[in-house]
């Protein structure tokens, strides 16, 4: 049976980021979808980097990743070649993505995930130099949905004929597939967009349950019990 790399990951997480230091990886529900559903030979972007290039380069994926840093690319390399992870087919961009996206070269994409800089207005900046080069029925994942600036993306997006919210990985993490080109109205007419922190893209019974959790969690003693359950547990988080 072959091995699920989320699982490896989970267990040991890869100490890529803050100088070596640390972990930021995407939501392990998020890194899962991406295992199941990446395929070899897709064409694959994404802003931020960190085990989601890792999963995107296992899983065969034509793929680039946009990150300001080029020690953090070489740790995730180094990381892919001690776990035997082929990277032939990964590619980083270095620098910030607003000043990296509107001097790419574009190319047709299947799936890109924007998980970069999580301010205003870099999530929608992000969105708008990718979007006109997704393809038609291709994805976006819009990771960290809950604070305001990637919000106000999915609000928008919700609102558009050529968009659709599919669904939300665990509680961070949303789908939006693109269903025809469109360039944005010039006028605004009148969508509601722009909020505080909120999981109103999740069911109602998810939402209040995603709350609780993120205002449990995101405490010095919340975290404390996430590492000390991820070093006794044998086993996913279920979101």
């Amino acid at each position: 049976m072959k091995s699920s790399l989320t699982a490896e990951l989970f267990s040991n997480p890869p100490a890529l980021h803050g100088e070596g230091s640390q972990y930021w990886g995407l939501a392990w529900p998020a890194l899962r979808w991406l295992e199941h559903n990446v395929e070899p030979g897709m064409a694959t972007l994404e802003t931020g980097a960190g085990s989601s290039t890792m999963m995107f380069a296992a899983c065969g994926a034509e793929h680039e990743a946009v990150t300001p840093s080029a020690d953090e690319a070489e740790r995730i390399r180094a990381e892919c070649e001690r776990r035997g992870i082929p990277a032939d087919k990964l590619r980083f961009r270095i620098g910030p993505s607003h000043e990296v996206l509107p001097a790419w070269e574009p190319r047709p994409l299947d799936l890109v995930l924007v998980d970069g800089a999580h301010g205003f207005p870099y999530p929608i900046l992000d969105w708008w130099h990718v979007a006109p080069h997704v393809k038609v029925g291709g994805r976006i994942l819009l990771d960290d949905a809950y604070m305001a600036p990637v919000g106000i993306l999915v609000d928008y997006l919700g609102s558009r004929p050529a968009w659709r919210v599919e669904d939300a990985v665990g509680y961070r993490t949303v789908i939006v597939r693109k269903l025809a080109d469109e360039l944005p109205d010039f006028d605004w007419a009148g969508e509601r967009v722009g909020r505080g922190l909120s999981f109103a893209y999740l069911p109602t019974a998810r939402r209040a349950r995603a709350a609780l959790r993120h205002r449990v969690f995101s405490t010095p003693a919340g975290l404390a019990a996430v590492r000390f359950a991820r070093r006794r547990a044998g086993f996913l988080f279920r979101n």
